[in-house]
């Protein structure tokens, strides 16, 4: 991949959004990425998504944002209006993990992954290459 394209898409905080996120990833990528890495990452935004709407989603008619940016490699973020994880959660590659099943799949997929929080947003992001 020559140059960075990148993708903004405002998705409705309901239940199908994890699968709407999926179709995105799968039509905005789908003919640049190898199939296992097309598939990968649309776990990976899939569990992002969900996670989005479980802690970030305050309103009935709130909306998440997912951003794709393609380069060298691929970068997915989900954006919320929530306050963050569970206080007791460490957030860090390193750090275990307890029950989210959803993050450790991203944690052994992604190349890497965070947690970034400002005043009225969350973002928890992941990266992935582009081949394996």
């Amino acid at each position: 991949m020559c140059s960075c394209v990148r993708s903004i898409f405002r998705i409705d905080a309901r239940a199908d959004a994890p699968v709407k996120a999926r179709r995105i990833v799968s039509g905005e990528l789908g003919s640049v990425l190898p199939r296992e890495r097309l598939e990968d990452l649309e776990l990976i935004i899939s569990e992002l998504v969900t996670n989005g709407i479980k802690y970030g989603a305050n309103q009935q008619n709130d909306t998440i944002v997912l951003d794709l940016r393609v380069d060298s490699g691929v970068r997915c973020a989900v954006i919320d209006h929530g306050s963050g994880f569970p206080a007791e959660a460490s957030w860090r590659n390193d750090a275990p993990l307890g029950g989210r099943w959803g993050l450790k799949v991203v944690d052994q997929l992604a190349r890497r992954w965070g947690v970034t929080r400002a005043d009225d947003c969350t973002e928890v992001w992941a990266e992935a290459a582009v081949c394996r």
